[in-house]
């Protein structure tokens, strides 16, 4: 189903096929998962061209695709020049080398064919979610929120944000994911007013504000949660900030509905912040697709036009950082978009204001 539908976009654009470089693109079409190795996309067929490190298990994960095993010493320009020939390929502007794309146009140039960049062309496809990915996302998101169950009753003053973070990622793997989604973010204190820290060997202390943004892996989909909270007193503006924030997450969600824009999504919650004075400290989008990789197609801009549909899969996520005030809060949920055409919240960990005492 995936691959005819690819095959109607390149039949609409007069493409005679697809050369897919974008190894998440790849797996998604085909499900080979190997680091290296180039799909081709054709009206009649997938070939998938690989050296011979990764032949048995491109046999193992793949069915009808004809497998090309580039010799040892070979050139894959010489291996596709029988496929070239008179032909127009779109290929992956994105994600392609320029070195590759030299190649390429030489290969097309020699053999009377011409090369066409194409834009989030399988982006499009892997936008809208199969119940089994959704299955996926949802134990992803399941094991996140188990995840914080966990940790928080752990968390000890004078533990670095480092080792906080490496509890976070063991304990999600014990608990059946297969790896973090990026690097687990820990800040504590003022490093909070950073929006993508790095967890560092700065202790945590008692009655500061901490930051955990994480996501996992489950069966190669992934999730992304982010939780602000205190450990210990903190003063009440941060408190009062917090529900700010919050409230725009909120009235963010509720606001999902098929039909309508990606971006107002984005606006509704930019325009609670800067109700409350706080919209200059909102420093990125709102959101961002969710599936096979972490950080995927579509952005939720503010001048995104693009059009809320069923089983998209995206992240909800306002943030303010404020430096000069010491502090940061970033609240962030999954959702879908369900069969009633508004948001279902996959990541049910506690987001309500929450204060861990830092004595025990």
């Amino acid at each position: 189903m995936k691959v005819e539908k690819l095959r109607r976009k390149l039949a609409e654009e007069k493409l005679d096929g697809l050369l897919v470089t974008d190894k998440i693109n790849r797996r998604y079409l085909c499900g080979f998962t190997g680091s290296n190795g180039l799909l081709l996309v054709t009206e009649n067929a997938l070939h998938l061209f690989i050296d011979g490190r990764y032949t048995q298990q491109a046999q193992q994960q793949t069915q009808g695709v004809e497998i090309c095993e580039i010799p040892v010493g070979g050139n894959i320009i010489e291996v596709l020049r029988p496929f070239f020939k008179g032909s127009v390929f779109g290929f992956e502007a994105g994600t392609i080398t320029y070195q590759s794309f030299i190649n390429f146009q030489a290969l097309m140039g020699a053999v009377g064919g011409r090369l066409v960049a194409t834009k989030n062309m399988i982006e499009e496809l892997r936008m809208l979610k199969t119940p089994e990915e959704l299955s996926a996302i949802r134990q992803a998101a399941k094991i996140a929120d188990q995840t914080l169950e966990v940790i928080l009753p752990l968390i000890r003053t004078g533990m670095t944000e480092l080792e906080l973070a490496n509890e976070i990622d063991y304990l999600s793997k014990k608990l059946g994911s297969e790896g973090p989604a990026f690097e687990t973010i820990v800040a504590s204190g003022p490093r909070t007013a950073l929006p993508h820290a790095h967890a560092s060997n700065k202790k945590i202390e008692g009655n500061e504000l901490i930051m955990i943004d994480f996501g996992l892996i489950y069966q190669g989909y992934y999730s992304d949660i982010t939780r602000t909270f205190a450990f210990g007193e903190v003063a009440n503006e941060i408190i009062e900030t917090y529900q700010k924030v919050l409230s725009a997450q909120k009235q963010a969600i509720e606001t999902v509905a098929l039909g309508k824009p990606l971006g107002e999504i984005d606006q509704v919650a930019r325009l609670v912040l800067e109700q409350e004075n706080l919209v200059q400290y909102f420093s990125h989008n709102l959101g961002h697709g969710i599936g096979l990789s972490c950080h995927e197609y579509p952005a939720l801009a503010p001048s995104e036009t693009l059009l809320i549909e069923k089983n998209m899969s995206f992240t909800i996520e306002p943030g303010v950082y404020l430096p000069e005030k010491a502090f940061g809060i970033r609240i962030e949920d999954d959702v879908v978009v369900n069969e009633s055409g508004h948001a279902e919240i996959l990541t049910h960990f506690n987001k309500e204001w929450m204060t861990i005492d830092c004595n025990r």
